[in-house]
């Protein structure tokens, strides 16, 4: 019997960094993964992670799938999958993710959002007990 061979390829994302001393303005999406050190003005939309490192600031929204803070962001963070905020994190804007993780000592001013879709089973159960309750207008 002849074995079948799959050809597989291994995608490797491409790191960026923007690097202590540098300042940068504009856009930047697309995918990979951003580090940022230095400062950048503007909106970063990426199918990949960000990483703000300590002494790091961003000015500008900043969408992606996960989002690590422990510089400064003046501006919303919003990612598909997680937000940690670092002990060293100041954060003016808001965020908005499935899962994330306030570590202490990190400044938060604005509005947060960290929700985790419902199982259909446990969708089922919260609408049933609305139904209980007899709070079934709200669906």
């Amino acid at each position: 019997m002849a074995r079948q061979m799959r050809n597989t390829v291994n995608k490797v994302r491409e790191k960026y960094f923007i690097g202590k001393g540098l300042v940068l303005r504009g856009e930047i999406s697309g995918e990979g993964d951003v580090q940022v050190e230095g400062e950048f003005e503007g909106k970063i939309n990426l199918a990949g992670t960000v990483v703000i490192r300590e002494g790091g600031k961003i000015q500008g929204d900043v969408v992606a799938t996960h989002i690590t803070v422990a510089g400064l962001v003046r501006g919303d963070l919003m990612a598909s999958g997680k937000v940690e905020l670092s002990p060293t994190c100041q954060l003016v804007g808001s965020v908005q993710s499935k899962v994330l993780t306030i570590r202490e000592g990190a400044v938060v001013k604005g509005k947060i959002k960290a929700e985790t879709p419902l199982s259909p089973a446990a969708e089922f159960a919260e609408i049933a007990r609305l139904v209980q309750q007899g709070d079934g207008r709200n669906l």
